[in-house]
């Protein structure tokens, strides 16, 4: 009789933690939609005890332990899936005698919960680099535009020249993968000068093993919030992983506006003293403003801009052909169903964080490379 009243008592206990979590999570989740200044506070104070704690705790590891854990995950609920089955089956009998089981679930959902919600959500609503470095206020137009557009494409132009190439004329890194690792981390400390919420500790980034999947999806990198990573896809055309690092690197210190990420990539990597960084840092936004130019500018004054050459051209890409080729072979499922179930994914993602233009805030990284031209300017 005792040991079943300990059992209650320690159930109840329990449950009341999991409730007390889950509301104090929400809570916070709910203030920071409400206060811009709390979340500016968190962002600035909290959010690096986590990233340092989390962080470090994954970067012992090698591999993704984000990937790991996704895979794991997947297992783990079909696993329950046959066992819930099977419960039924049983008339639940089977069912009385899975309480660890249970409760398991119940703190992977409030850590998953907690760690999406403090590490991500959270931030959303933290004030934007414009509103707290630049002028908000300016109305720039297509003079700003061109301006912009042709410094970034002369700058490319230059560089193309500079970095190193292999057989294929491909663009390769003069130095170690750790190399770059530490010159993209100095990169983004460089910024922590200027904004301040960039400062402090950065793991190394984790390469990802399906980076062939990954691929299918059109992604670059990716930001896991509950492990704290910056993860890269190894398939990319190569020149694109500093600015990628950079991008997934301002996710890890609270950034997590697409848009304000492409910015950082490109700062971070366009300001380092390594010519291989800045070239990519100047390819990432490249493709941004030269749609933005056809869509603003007459095509008589499109003419007499400056325009990319073949190498920026042939460099400015997310996959070679060859890439593209075997990505494919390796593919369970078609590219096309992939995409799409992801693009769906990141715009009700984005929508419900309070991203009204979804998967077109992207492209707002045209006024934040406007914005930066036109304050180094003054």
């Amino acid at each position: 009789m005792k040991t079943w009243k300990k059992l209650k008592i320690l159930q109840s206990v329990h449950h009341k933690c999991l409730l007390f979590l889950l509301f104090l999570i929400t809570v916070i989740h709910m203030v920071s939609w409400n206060s811009r200044s709390f979340t500016d506070w968190y962002r600035l104070h909290v959010f690096p005890i986590w990233t340092s704690l989390i962080g470090r705790m994954s970067g012992l590891f090698t591999g993704s332990v984000g990937e790991i854990l996704i895979v794991a995950g997947i297992f783990l609920a079909l696993a329950e899936a046959v066992l819930l089955t099977v419960s039924v089956l049983s008339r639940g009998r089977f069912l009385r005698r899975r309480s660890f089981h249970l409760r398991l679930i119940c703190w992977i959902f409030v850590y998953i919960y907690a760690t999406e919600t403090l590490n991500c959500y959270v931030m959303y609503h933290a004030t934007t680099v414009e509103e707290q470095f630049f002028d908000s206020g300016a109305d720039y137009g297509r003079q700003e535009l061109i301006e912009a557009y042709t410094q970034v494409v002369t700058k490319a132009n230059e560089l193309s020249a500079r970095v190193k190439r292999n057989a294929d004329k491909a663009p390769v890194y003069d130095g170690s993968k750790e190399e770059l690792y530490a010159q993209c981390i100095r990169a983004m400390r460089a910024q922590g000068e200027v904004y301040p919420y960039l400062a402090g500790y950065y793991p190394d980034p984790k390469p990802i093993r399906a980076s062939h999947f990954m691929s299918q999806q059109y992604l670059l990198g990716i930001y896991f919030p509950f492990t704290m990573e910056a993860n890269y896809n190894t398939v990319m055309y190569p020149v694109n992983m500093p600015a990628t690092i950079c991008h997934e690197y301002s996710h890890l210190k609270g950034v997590i506006l697409e848009d304000e990420a492409n910015y950082f990539g490109f700062a971070a990597c366009i300001e380092s003293e390594d010519p291989y960084l800045q070239y990519s840092g100047y390819l990432s936004v490249l493709g941004y403003l030269a749609r933005q130019v056809r869509q603003s500018v007459p095509e008589e004054i499109r003419k007499t801009l400056a325009a990319a050459n073949e190498q920026v051209c042939k460099d400015d890409v997310f996959l070679t052909e060859e890439q593209w080729e075997q990505v494919e072979k390796k593919a369970i499922l078609s590219t096309d169903t992939v995409n799409q179930a992801t693009n769906v994914f990141l715009e009700t993602n984005l929508t419900m964080n309070g991203i009204e233009d979804g998967m077109n805030s992207y492209s707002r990284v045209v006024r934040l490379v406007i914005c930066y031209y036109a304050q180094k300017m003054k």
